[in-house]
């Protein structure tokens, strides 16, 4: 069996390039960008002014104070998405609001807070012809948003690979790019096998299973930022498996299997696979709940094969598939964070596996606590939906005692919970 870090490097190594595309801006959030982008123009592309005022030469103003205040007169009013009737002259002050062009000529804006009119009744802003004494000096580019304050032209405003974000947007906008190149959603066929599966929708009889493994592995795979197309259970016969994979492979850039991966009679997948000529990664894995699983390589696509047992396939994703995935598509916020806890109860090693045992997360003291919950076996999923994480419990023939530390691979949604908060009689009721 191969170590997990290097199943995770082949499951990586074989996932396809993205496909790029393009999407209107409104569209882009939360997507992957697929080339560098570069400003077509500066942003603002004219001066502009930072503050409600008067747009100034700074050289008229250079000796004015309270005391002694240098009169101008407002030769001109410009609001934001006006343009300056003409360019400012020696004595003269233009009334701007925020946002506003400055005219050519002027260099600097006063706020209108160091100012007052000339004419008590002019207050609080002075009309076109009126006077204005200006109370302070400002030296040159005071209160002014030069031209490429935020960008300017040529400049690298987005690299390939950075998520966009709402601030992202903006940035676009600001420089015109209305359809933006993104990374394609990757697709994966979610293919659940066993002829005991039913529909969610239906009351399983004495034998038979409601199919849920496909169902957890579909939302994860969109979690961490795959398109999945789940499909009708396959019964477990070696044609119709093949057959089944001889269709989806040409359609999809990754396919899953759920079910089908052990060693019993109806555990076909592998055989079905071989009947295709798929070359085989690897078959098993050192890790429990999640030995039984299978990698191949058939026509350059890769397909993995995960445990029907629900709570074993998922640990299986989390712990191999959701890394690679997550750095293939970008979404890498969707990993797990590994950090140091103290386990709460004592744990038996595997020999020759690393257990993965779903804990309960508390801070307490400055330091994580990992608390066990009950119910670990790989059919179990109803303490996988309480888990914050994995406590990684390393191979051995003892156990990992109470109070040691352990990696814990935890949601990162978990770490900035006030749930893990819990005191001892909530954290009881929950476990």
């Amino acid at each position: 069996m191969k170590g997990l870090t290097e199943v995770e490097q082949l499951v990586k190594s074989h996932l396809p390039p993205l496909r790029p595309e393009k999407v209107t801006l409104p569209n882009a959030l939360g997507r992957v960008i697929a080339e560098d982008l570069f400003a077509p123009e500066d942003v603002p592309p004219y001066p502009r002014s930072a503050m409600d005022g008067y747009a100034v030469k700074a050289e008229d103003v250079a000796f004015a104070s309270r005391t002694s205040p240098a009169i101008l007169t407002v030769v001109d009013c410009v609001h934001a998405g006006d343009v300056p009737l003409r360019p400012l002259g020696e004595g003269e002050a233009v009334a701007v609001a925020t946002g506003a062009p400055l005219p050519e000529g002027a260099d600097a804006v006063v706020r209108v807070e160091d100012t007052k009119p000339v004419n008590p009744d002019d207050s609080p802003f002075v009309p076109v012809g009126g006077k204005v004494a200006i109370l302070t000096s400002v030296p040159k580019g005071k209160n002014v948003s030069p031209v490429g304050e935020d960008v300017r032209k040529g400049e690298l405003v987005a690299c390939k690979g950075q998520k966009v974000t709402p601030a992202l947007i903006g940035l676009l906008a600001s420089c015109g790019f209305w359809h933006v190149p993104v990374f394609a959603y990757p697709k994966a066929a979610v293919n659940p096998t066993g002829s005991e599966l039913v529909p969610v929708t239906e009351k399983p009889s004495v034998g038979q299973i409601r199919n849920s493994t496909a169902w957890a592995i579909a939302a994860a795979l969109k979690e961490c930022g795959v398109e999945p197309f789940t499909f009708e259970p396959v019964p477990d016969d070696v044609e119709k498996l093949a057959q089944l994979f001889r269709e989806v492979a040409s359609d999809f850039d990754l396919v899953l299997t759920c079910g089908g991966v052990s060693f019993g009679q109806c555990d076909l997948v592998k055989e079905a696979w071989k009947r295709l000529g798929a070359k085989v990664l690897f078959a098993n894995l050192p890790l429990r709940p999640g030995k039984a699983a299978l990698a191949v390589v058939w026509q350059g696509k890769l397909a993995v094969g995960l445990s029907g047992n629900p709570a074993a396939a998922l640990t299986t994703f989390d712990l191999i598939l959701r890394p690679a995935i997550c750095d293939w598509t970008g979404n890498r916020q969707n990993k797990l964070i590994p950090l140091t806890a103290e386990l709460s109860t004592p744990v038996a090693q595997a020999n020759g596996f690393l257990k993965a045992v779903r804990v309960k997360l508390e801070q307490r003291d400055g330091k994580w606590l990992a608390h066990p919950l009950k119910g670990q076996l790989s059919t179990v999923l109803s303490s996988l939906a309480q888990a914050d994480g994995y406590a990684l419990i390393l191979p051995g023939n003892g156990e990992t005692k109470a109070g040691e530390t352990v990696t814990v691979l935890a949601r990162s949604s978990i770490l900035a919970s006030d749930s893990m908060k819990l005191d001892g009689e909530n954290l009881q009721a929950r476990r």
